[in-house]
């Protein structure tokens, strides 16, 4: 059955299809690409959204599978859901011309909710360009790109919230140091964004305003200052964390179980031990987490 046929046949409505149907559009060439850009409006808008979160959970789960050149198809779709899909399923793509793409989305998307998806996107390319894996203009443009959605007075504060937890990669930047206090000195969501980006930036001038958030009375604050004391690496911070053990937060205690991991060390793994077996599966799991992470730590050839 050529590309074509098994094309028409998923987009029509007059049968359903089954998720091994839709593993043809893995690395599909240019031309194959060009007949899904021709052939993919004729679909209809409910089948247009079922196949793009589809293939979204289809290469996550199967790492064998690459649709970016779907995905890239399925930017231009007038849906903004099925073009959030698109987003999210880039998320493994590091190719330069993905992030020139998602920049572009970034920049200049209709939907708040696709900017906000490629704002969270792009933070493993911040990542990349911070560790020098990305080369070139690309850094500046990126960090450039994310504080103008960090910035923009009309994007709305989940744009604005992602793009800061993405650009807090750059550590030792003026303005995203900038750009962090000043969403750590808002309310809410923001500041809680804010918590999470000083763990990003990986700056030691956060951490007293991170020790002080462990005793934040909001469990989300909470839960972000956890995460972010883990990404820290300062193990002379693992006493603060032990006492979110016991937190009433579900959420709060897997943050802290997995900060610890981070951090090593001996008192770490002894208060970690102490939750082994706990009656809770997922505390139980996570500790196991932990617990190997401080032993690969320790020593990364141990079978």
């Amino acid at each position: 059955m050529d590309f074509r046929t098994e094309l028409n046949n998923i987009i029509s409505d007059d049968q359903p299809f089954s998720v091994a149907a839709l593993t043809f559009l893995s690395d599909i060439p240019s031309a194959d690409r060009a007949a899904l850009a021709l052939m993919w409006p004729g679909a209809s808008v409910d089948r247009r959204r079922k196949i793009a979160a589809t293939l979204v959970q289809l290469a996550e789960d199967n790492i064998e599978y690459d649709f970016s050149a779907v995905f890239g198809v399925l930017l231009e779709d007038p849906d903004a859901q099925v073009r959030r899909s698109a987003v999210e399923g880039l998320v493994e793509d590091e190719s330069v011309g993905t992030v020139r793409r998602l920049i572009e989305v970034l920049d200049s998307d209709p939907a708040p909710d696709v900017r906000a998806a490629a704002a969270v996107v792009l933070g493993p390319a911040a990542l990349r360009a911070e560790t020098g894996k990305l080369k070139g203009e690309w850094p500046d443009r990126l960090r450039d790109a994310l504080l103008r959605a960090v910035r923009d007075p009309v994007a709305g504060d989940d744009v604005h919230r992602r793009a800061l937890e993405s650009v807090a990669y750059f550590c030792d930047n003026p303005d995203v140091t900038a750009e962090i206090e000043r969403a750590y000195a808002g309310r809410g969501l923001v500041q809680a964004s804010a918590i999470n980006a000083m763990g990003r930036n990986m700056n030691t001038r956060w951490a007293p305003m991170l020790l002080k958030e462990l005793q934040s009375k909001e469990p989300a604050m909470r839960y972000e200052a956890a995460h972010a004391v883990g990404e820290l690496g300062e193990r002379a911070n693992v006493p603060a964390l032990i006492p979110l053990l016991d937190d009433a937060d579900l959420e709060v205690q897997l943050a802290a179980i997995w900060a610890l991991g981070q951090l090593g060390g001996r008192v770490a793994q002894q208060a970690l031990q102490l939750r082994a077996e706990d009656d809770d599966p997922a505390i139980v799991e996570a500790v196991d987490d932990a617990l190997t992470e401080i032993r690969y730590a320790a020593d990364p050839l141990q079978p």
